[in-house]
């Protein structure tokens, strides 16, 4: 599979020139993203166990924000609580893709954390395993990639979904961008309207029907880009970025990715465990800080509850000291990840600390409480040569993620 990087210097040029016209590369950004040229494999086997795992954590999460929502479980104190009370009722579908973000421990899944609202990577890091196969299209023969996108789109389909709205935030990097034209091409043809935080006036209720309009244009479906936790809600935005909350769920407008989905995004993972036991096997074990001696600080990662995606994850002993005492602070459990290799197209070689992320298309009954589709719609894999924090926003790159294809037997099975 290393063929590519023991190649030489010109198939890594090839492969960034493959990557910049898939978009997965982008000399726009003064420190454009690294891309290794080793991908990561999904084999058949370990789709399939991901796939139950996974399921189990969306359906114990989409349980906990329906208790949410119905005042069984209280979040009163927490940052974003007050979003629990917006809207008298929920949809009768809770439907969006979710991505829950694992790194490997003797190879086996232990979760991180899970983004539900304003995930980065959705179609633009699988291009660079499209990418891969584009200058190595023999790969294509045992592998192929998926597309999270792709899996979007469905969900719309069976909506009825005509045209979307996607809200976006008004200062956003050249990948993020990227990254919602690359689905918009992909939800063909559902029509798809871009409307940046500056020009959220211009999204309206219907008079006399439901959903919301933006200049006038009918639309039936909304897709947040522009809500990445209590960051939303904070800064020059925050005032307008409320109101428009409001108005969407006061509309009845469908979402893909539901806003009170963001209260699944809580670092704190004991209460999966409350809720599934055995997902202990998954779910590194959490304490708060004042059960801990500070001695012992070195077995633990310090995290702040409510932050978005990988913000507020401190392993350092000087930057946890900073924190111990945050009321919003808990202690997770270090995890030891298998070391993972990478030959980049920035000239860096050695073995890295990488996650796996898998990214879940779900439809939620909320009356019945059951996943109708729990369904691994793609993966995204990051690195970090320095330190262990794996994330776009703080440094790193992107490993290609290749999915097995299935062997078919004689007589059509697999």
């Amino acid at each position: 599979m290393a063929f590519l990087a023991t190649a030489g210097n010109e198939s890594l040029v090839r492969y960034r020139a493959a990557a910049e016209l898939r978009g997965a590369y982008d000399r726009r950004d003064p420190d454009p993203c690294d891309l290794s040229v080793i991908p990561r494999v999904v084999t058949a086997l370990q789709a399939e166990l991901a796939a139950g795992i996974c399921r189990r954590i969306v359906q114990a999460s989409l349980d906990r924000v329906v208790d949410i929502h119905a005042g069984r479980e209280s979040v009163a104190s927490r940052p974003l609580g007050w979003i629990a009370g917006l809207g008298a009722t929920l949809p009768p579908e809770i439907c969006g893709n979710v991505r829950l973000d694992f790194l490997l421990e003797d190879g086996r899944l232990r979760l991180l954390e899970g983004g539900w609202v304003n995930l980065s990577g959705v179609d633009y890091a699988p291009q660079a395993a499209l990418a891969l196969i584009d200058v190595a299209p023999q790969l294509a023969t045992d592998f192929h990639v998926e597309r999270p996108a792709a899996q979007f789109r469905e969900r719309l389909l069976e909506r009825g979904t005509q045209r979307l709205a996607i809200l976006v935030k008004e200062n956003h990097t050249v990948y993020a961008e990227n990254d919602w034209n690359l689905i918009r091409t992909l939800l063909a043809p559902i029509e798809s309207l871009v409307v940046a935080e500056p020009d959220f006036h211009r999204i309206k209720l219907r008079a006399g029907a439901t959903g919301i309009s933006v200049d006038g244009l009918a639309c039936d479906a909304v897709y947040l880009r522009s809500l990445d936790g209590p960051a939303a809600f904070t800064g020059k935005h925050a005032e307008q970025n409320r109101q428009t909350l409001a108005l969407l769920l006061e509309s009845g407008v469908a979402f893909h990715d539901h806003p009170l989905t963001l209260l699944a995004e809580d670092k704190d993972l004991e209460w999966l465990v409350e809720r599934d036991p055995g997902l202990r096997a998954v779910v590194p074990r959490t304490c708060r800080p004042a059960d801990v001696l500070r001695a012992e600080s070195s077995q633990w990662v310090l995290k702040l509850r409510d932050l978005h995606s990988g913000e507020g994850v401190f392993l350092d002993d000087a930057e946890m000291a900073a924190h111990w005492d945050d009321p919003t602070a808990i202690l997770q459990a270090r995890i030891e990840p298998d070391r993972f290799p990478v030959v980049t197209v920035h000239g860096f070689q050695g073995h890295a600390v990488a996650d796996l992320a898998v990214h879940v298309s779900y439809r939620y009954d909320v009356a019945r409480r059951q996943l109708l589709v729990g369904t691994i719609a793609g993966y995204f894999s990051r690195f970090t040569l320095v330190g262990g924090k794996v994330n776009l926003c703080t440094g790193g790159g992107v490993i290609p993620v290749l999915s097995e294809r299935p062997v078919v037997m004689a007589g059509g099975k697999s």
